[in-house]
């Protein structure tokens, strides 16, 4: 679907470890997934398919990529926080935090989760 303006200037906004860390994971979940919707919603970068999948957030510490049905992912590694019904995150500190195979699998997986049944 592309790239949008809005996340390039959201990304712009913040220092430059967490440009690097949100430009990685923003590449990494377009790259698992190029079908996905890249918009502003609620403040932060949000990807899209058949519903909310995951978006990208930032506070002072660290860059936080969060899924919306992220109780249902795989993660035998308990690398996912959170205790909604729902939703959960991943706090990423540094480039190094970030594991390009199991965040393109979580992706992958958050979108299959989306799918509408078939019948």
């Amino acid at each position: 679907m592309g790239r949008s303006k809005n996340v390039d200037s959201w990304i712009a906004e913040y220092g430059p470890e967490h440009r690097k860390i949100a430009g990685k994971l923003r590449d990494l979940i377009l790259d698992a997934e190029p079908d996905l919707k890249e918009s502003i919603k609620w403040s932060n970068p949000t990807y899209e398919k058949d519903g909310n999948v995951c978006y990208l957030a930032c506070n002072d510490k660290y860059v936080t990529l969060g899924f919306f049905n992220g109780a249902a992912l795989n993660d035998p590694d308990k690398l996912i926080e959170g205790t909604g019904a729902k939703m959960r995150h991943v706090k990423v500190w540094t480039m190094a935090d970030i594991d390009d195979a199991k965040v393109t699998a979580w992706v992958k997986q958050a979108v299959m989760l989306n799918r509408p049944v078939e019948r």
